[in-house]
């Protein structure tokens, strides 16, 4: 597997916004560069590629065949960084799946019950299973994401974070 530094990488996102844009001076204008600067970028990566990405005329710049398909897998590519990324740091559009939470009943009752409805309304994607019971639960032996209880935990394995 051939490792890409940021420089590369760099030169691929400012090929695939050239390619989309079908214009250097496009690029550079949204991405906050010059002509120039595009123009450089995409001739070393022609030269580390060996060929030709775009036929280029006085008036205009548009892709050869090569091209095409550098820029078809490139584009795929960058999606699915992006996406890698939106996941690992939790960025998702929308949070959905199912939320596990055990919580005492006195709690549940008075502080918890009552917001109920305004968290479906914001997350309407998130399933809630909840388990009221005062019985202090086994959070990862029984599956649970979170569970709320008053004093510190007796696991070691747990974080725990003050609510009120």
């Amino acid at each position: 597997m051939r490792a890409f530094d940021g420089m590369q990488l760099g030169s691929v996102e400012l090929f695939c916004k050239a390619a989309e844009l079908a214009s250097f001076s496009a690029a550079a204008e949204s991405l906050g560069l010059t002509p120039a600067s595009v123009s450089r970028s995409i001739k070393r990566l022609e030269e580390r590629l060996g060929v030709r990405l775009f036929a280029r005329s006085t008036r205009n710049v548009r892709l050869t065949v090569e091209g095409e398909l550098y820029w078809q897998q490139c584009r795929q590519a960058l999606e699915q960084i992006s996406e890698a990324e939106r996941v690992i740091a939790g960025h998702q559009k929308v949070p959905s799946g199912t939320l596990r939470i055990s919580v005492g009943t006195l709690y549940a009752n008075y502080r918890l019950l009552p917001l109920l409805k305004q968290f479906t309304a914001a997350y309407p994607d998130i399933e809630l299973e909840m388990s009221l019971s005062n019985r202090v639960v086994d959070i990862i032996d029984e599956g649970y994401d979170l569970a709320i209880r008053i004093g510190t935990p007796q696991d070691s394995r747990l974080i725990a974070y003050k609510l009120e």
